[in-house]
């Protein structure tokens, strides 16, 4: 089965897919920051092919910013959410955004600038589930939850979808000085995390891929690139280590292509 929709990931070439005031000058107002991320994102549609201003993302729970929701909770998108002028204002509250073919150039995506952007295509049914998979995530079984999603909205078979995990921090790079205090779930992180000379080593790629294949998908393809490492991206280990080039955020996310 052929796939319907486009994926695409933004770097540092095209720029700061944020509008946080920690990513500009400090003397600009959050109106002439949210002026220039519009033009960031105009552009980011214009070399894509599609309306910058037709983007959602999920507003996902963190520790800080008192969200409260059911772990795993999904919403599909539909008409009721594309009354504004720009998608982006539109606050959803969930860890998984889900969209169909019936909505071609509009996008669901996220920021990241080190974890994996989950994407899972039902190519058979014209449904396609994304979900940013931070850490803690991952540990609390999110793409797991994602692949449940379409099973209990659409009742999609596992051998229909394909997977898709983007850009992200690598093995070789993400490490701990110590053992990380969110990993709480053993049988994910059994074999990916793993203690050498100068810390412990994360494998996020294959927490993920794990969970996957253990509940029978097949169809898997990863991104090779390492935020970290590689200097068209974004990253907020890098930067924290003194890379103040990497300071930013990066946008992974897709659409369905027309008709």
């Amino acid at each position: 089965m052929e796939s319907q929709i486009k994926i695409f990931e933004s770097g540092i070439e095209e720029g700061i897919m944020s509008r946080n005031k920690k990513f500009y000058d400090d003397n600009l107002s959050q109106k002439e920051i949210d002026d220039i991320f519009l033009k960031t994102r105009l552009s980011l549609g214009e070399k894509y092919s599609f309306d910058g201003k037709k983007i959602f993302q999920p507003y996902q729970k963190t520790d800080s910013n008192g969200l409260e929701y059911a772990d795993g909770k999904y919403v599909v998108i539909g008409d009721k959410h594309m009354k504004s002028d720009d998608f982006w204002y539109e606050n959803i509250p969930c860890d998984i955004l889900i969209i169909s073919n019936k909505y071609s150039k509009v996008v669901l995506g996220n920021q990241m600038a080190d974890c994996p952007i989950l994407i899972i295509e039902d190519r058979k049914l014209g449904v396609t589930a994304l979900a940013h998979c931070g850490v803690s995530y991952i540990d609390r079984l999110l793409p797991v939850d994602t692949v449940r999603a379409l099973q209990k909205e659409y009742n999609s078979s596992l051998d229909d979808l394909f997977v898709y995990i983007g850009s992200c921090a690598k093995k070789d790079s993400y490490v701990y000085e110590t053992y990380p205090k969110w990993a709480h779930n053993n049988e994910v992180w059994e074999h990916n995390i793993e203690l050498k000379s100068d810390g412990y080593h994360l494998d996020i790629t294959n927490a993920i891929i794990s969970q996957l294949k253990r509940i029978g998908i097949k169809n898997i393809e990863v991104s090779e690139v390492d935020t970290i490492t590689d200097p068209r991206y974004y990253s907020h280990y890098a930067s924290n280590k003194g890379k103040k080039e990497k300071l930013g955020q990066n946008f992974v996310g897709f659409y369905y292509l027309e008709k």
